[in-house]
């Protein structure tokens, strides 16, 4: 067996095909994503020009929505629905590749061509979710920004119950949150210390903080364990406690996002998010005042969106004492209720391919090119100010310099 990372690792398209050519597999399944689904979906075509008998499938929230649109490109045999690991598990484990006997599967049958679809598959227990196998892959790559230190991910948890309207998540992994057992999350960041030498993790989760007590039980046993490793995460605004926040901290957290989403309360309402602009406040203040950098994630050009609430959620984040803010132009998704909508009220301007560095939707008295030019002038107004500036300069570590100067570089060639 063999796990590529062909971006992380910068392998192009010539190299791919020549290390499959070589290895000869009898399966490969790859990730798509929307902003890159045409070329993810394309790579069939390749894989099957030099082994033209392998089996190729395909995962992802989009395809997980709208398998039969990747079913429709010939050279993809099959499309793993959901989380895929069982799924794929008991595809390679099936001696004669009876596929209509595997739940979680699109595919096409062999024989009559016809694109067939399974039932769905249940989601994994939580003590069963396996660990990822990050011998198979070098880790040289996997750099913190802005720190150039080396980092795992690691993932507690998995399901999202909030029912946000531009949010794939409840999609992929349902809406029952699923908590994998503490001692066996520890036995997992105790393991990637020891044998990759790694100090730094991503605790990935949709929402991390969304048991509270789940939460302490993680950090009083990093505690208890002395497993000094430094740590981020994911939150909502309406979680967190003082004295979680403080445990947190204490046990290694050093940075925390929260999806703020907009600086409106009736567009925090429509889109389903089920907060408001003063929790999102008093939880940015929280963990700046306990030491704890924080980062805030905003979508714009959600449904109600006009000029004034644009600003609004501008005037939000510079209010704030956020590190760092990203600006996203909302995206409709497939799968989600806002790609319902967009498709239903006739917003949509492009039906895939779209990511959330351009607005892809005209709504009602503000336009795709609008939304589109105040994220360029959110970002500017946020990160011209001298006090961001400074907050930035503050976390770059010696590690990164390379890096970056690298980026300025490219950024600079591209310009001239």
């Amino acid at each position: 067996m063999k796990v590529l990372d062909c971006s992380a690792v910068g392998m192009y398209h010539l190299e791919l095909e020549a290390l499959t050519r070589n290895f000869s597999p009898r399966f490969a399944f790859w990730n798509t994503a929307t902003p890159t689904l045409n070329s993810d979906l394309d790579l069939a075509y390749r894989i099957k020009s030099v082994v033209p008998d392998v089996i190729t499938g395909v995962m992802g929230t989009h395809v997980t929505a709208d398998p039969n649109a990747a079913l429709a490109n010939i050279s993809i045999d099959m499309v793993i629905r959901r989380e895929p690991e069982e799924t794929i598990r008991e595809v390679c484990h099936s001696e004669d590749i009876n596929l209509r006997k595997v739940a979680g599967l699109s595919y096409r049958d062999p024989k009559s061509q016809m694109i067939c679809r399974n039932k769905d598959r249940d989601f994994i227990p939580p003590q069963n979710i396996p660990t990822p196998a990050w011998h198979f892959l070098d880790l040289a790559p996997y750099r913190l920004p802005l720190k150039g230190r080396p980092f795992l991910i690691v993932a507690p948890v998995r399901g999202c119950p909030w029912e946000c309207s531009f949010c794939t998540a409840p999609l992929y992994y349902g809406r029952k949150l699923r908590k994998r057992p503490v001692s066996a999350v520890m036995d997992e960041i105790s393991r990637g210390m020891v044998r990759f030498g790694i100090r730094d993790f991503f605790v990935w989760a949709d929402t991390f903080t969304a048991d509270p007590g789940y939460v302490m039980a993680f950090s009083n046993e990093l505690l208890n364990r002395n497993l000094k490793i430094r740590w981020t995460c994911n939150s909502r605004v309406d979680t967190l406690t003082w004295k979680m926040l403080t445990k947190m901290k204490r046990a290694g957290l050093w940075m925390i996002s929260f999806g703020l989403e907009s600086g409106n309360n009736n567009i925090l309402e429509k889109s389903g998010k089920k907060i408001t602009v003063d929790q999102s406040r008093r939880a940015v203040a929280m963990a700046h005042e306990i030491g704890i950098r924080t980062s805030g994630h905003f979508i714009l050009g959600l449904p109600g969106e006009t000029e004034q609430t644009l600003q609004e959620t501008l005037n939000l984040s510079l209010e704030l004492p956020l590190d760092i803010a990203q600006f996203y132009a909302a995206a409709p998704f497939p799968g989600t209720e806002l790609y319902k909508d967009a498709k239903k009220f006739g917003w949509l301007c492009e039906d895939n391919s779209f990511s959330q560095n351009a607005a892809v939707m005209n709504l009602p008295g503000l336009s795709q090119k609008r939304v589109n030019e105040f994220r360029r002038y959110a970002h500017r107004r946020f990160y011209g100010r001298p006090k961001a500036l400074w907050k930035i300069l503050r976390m770059i570590e010696v590690e990164s310099l390379k890096d970056i100067l690298k980026g300025v570089g490219a950024f600079v060639g591209n310009r001239v």
